[in-house]
């Protein structure tokens, strides 16, 4: 583990390290935050799943009163604790959601942390066994800000939480990519789905789009 603008992340990890060197800063993406944020009802509970190193969750837990954190990754898990150890406000659950629940594959790189996924990529090199869970296992209440960063895994985790989206009024924070013809069939789907649920979109930034219930 090593600490690099104020951020703990493996030891590996290039991608991250290199942006925050290069930009000379210590956020990560502040402006997708900022902009979603900005639609938010309420400032009760907030989600972030696909955690990874806690990058997006400083800023969380100073906005929301409690913050649930989902990170299957056990190097990234270790540097989460660490990097959000001064918040009471947390919960860090430990698996990765979809729309089954059991064992699956995690594939990763060591030096890009960040593009950890139940997909397979070229460069994810290795494999990690984690458990899967639905979003609606948990039966949250009072959500009022849901991020979804889970490398093309993000439809699946939607459709495992269909009932929690239904009875929660919250803002969605998904990424979701549309630079060839099947990230953009996986973006109709996504869309399609949240507005048969009750979402329409609100707006986007870069590869993340805002969706808010009607």
């Amino acid at each position: 583990m090593k600490k690099i603008k104020g951020w703990y992340m493996p030891d590996r990890e290039k991608h991250f390290h290199l942006y925050l060197e290069k930009k000379n800063t210590n956020q990560y993406q502040p402006e997708v935050r900022e902009q979603s944020l900005k639609l938010i009802k309420k400032n009760r509970v907030a989600i972030d799943i696909g955690a990874n190193i806690g990058l997006w969750g400083r800023d969380l837990c100073n906005k929301f009163n409690h913050c649930h954190f989902f990170e299957p990754l056990a190097i990234n898990i270790e540097c989460l604790i660490k990097n959000l150890e001064n918040y009471n406000n947390k919960t860090i659950h430990q698996f990765a959601l979809s729309d089954n629940v059991g064992e699956a594959k995690l594939y990763y790189s060591p030096s890009a942390i960040g593009g950890s996924s139940l997909h397979k990529e070229e460069y994810q090199t290795e494999i990690e066994y984690v458990q899967t869970k639905k979003l609606d296992d948990f039966e949250f209440k009072n959500i009022d800000y849901i991020k979804i960063d889970v490398q093309n895994h993000e439809f699946e985790v939607l459709k495992g939480g269909a009932e929690t989206l239904r009875n929660n009024d919250c803002l969605l924070c998904v990424e979701s990519p549309r630079r060839n013809d099947e990230e953009l069939e996986t973006f109709k789907k996504i869309k399609k789905f949240l507005y048969s649920l009750g979402f329409k979109k609100e707006g986007y930034m870069g590869k993340e789009f805002f969706f808010t219930k009607v």
